[in-house]
C-alpha cells in the first residue's frame, strides 16, 4: 500500500508507523522525513513534526515543503517569531512555495506588524498562484481591514465564500462588514448562513496543509529517497 494512502485515508497513527519504518531504511530521504512530518502535524504532534522537518531541512535545505511544514507547525504552535524566520528563510529561495506567502502574510497581520504593503501583496500572491485558495481571500480580507478598506475586505470575503460556500470564518466575518457599509439585508443573511454550516466547520488551515503534502508526496517535485 503507498504510504500516501494512510493520509489519504487520515490513518494519521498508522502513517506515522509506516513511515517511521521507511526512515529507519533509509535515514537520510528529506521526502520521507516530511511525510513522518505531515503524518506527526496532523496526528497532533506538532513539536515533533517541527523537529522532523527541521532534520529534512538540514539534509536539504531548499526542500521547500520541508521549510513550509517548519514553518506551519511552528504557527499552529504559537512559536510566530520562529515560524515568521523560517517562513522568511523559505521566501528567500530561488522557488518558494507559493503557500509561504500566505503564510508570511498571516503572521505579519498576527504580530500586528507595520509593513502594510507587504501584508497587501503576499497573500495577492499567493491567491494568484494557489488554485481556489480561500484562506488568501480570507488573509486579503484582513490586511484590507487593517489598512481600512472596507469595500475591498468585503470583496475578498466574497470570494473566499464563492470557493468554499461552506466556510464558517468567513460568513462569521462579513455581517460585521456589510454593518459598517450600510448593506443591512446582507447583514442579516450572513448570521444564517454562518449558522447553519458551523456544525461542518474545518481547520482549514490543517486541511490546506493535508492536501499540498498529499500532492507532494505522490508528485516528482520533492527529493527522491537516497
Amino acid at each position: 500500500m503507498p504510504r500516501g494512502s494512510f493520509i489519504r485515508r487520515r490513518d494519521y497513527r498508522g502513517a506515522v508507523q509506516v513511515f517511521e519504518r521507511a526512515v529507519k531504511v533509509h535515514p537520510r530521504s528529506p521526502l520521507l522525513l516530511l511525510g513522518l512530518s505531515v503524518s506527526q502535524f496532523l496526528g497532533g504532534q506538532r513539536a515533533e513534526s517541527a523537529e522532523t522537518s527541521r532534520k529534512a531541512l538540514r539534509l536539504e535545505p531548499d526542500f521547500s515543503p520541508a521549510r513550509l511544514l517548519t514553518a506551519f507547525a511552528m504557527y499552529m504552535d504559537g512559536k510566530l517569531a520562529d515560524s515568521e524566520r523560517v517562513a522568511v528563510q523559505g521566501l528567500a529561495l530561488p522557488r518558494p512555495s507559493p503557500y509561504l506567502y500566505y503564510l508570511h502574510a498571516a503572521l505579519m497581520l498576527k504580530r500586528q506588524s507595520r509593513q502594510d504593503d507587504q501584508i497587501l501583496k503576499e497573500p495577492a500572491i499567493a491567491n494568484r498562484t494557489i488554485p481556489s485558495c480561500s484562506l488568501c481571500s480570507l488573509t486579503e480580507s484582513k490586511a484590507h481591514r487593517a489598512a481600512g478598506d472596507i469595500e475591498n475586505a468585503i470583496a475578498d470575503l466574497e470570494t473566499a465564500v464563492r470557493v468554499d460556500p461552506i466556510y464558517a470564518d468567513a460568513w462569521y466575518r462579513l455581517p460585521m462588514l456589510y454593518e459598517r457599509v450600510g448593506r443591512r439585508q446582507d447583514a442579516a443573511r450572513a448570521p444564517e448562513l454562518f449558522q447553519r454550516i458551523e456544525t461542518k466547520k474545518e481547520n482549514q488551515e490543517s486541511e490546506m496543509l493535508r492536501n499540498i503534502f498529499l500532492q507532494t508526496l505522490r508528485g516528482p517535485t520533492g527529493p527522491t529517497p537516497h
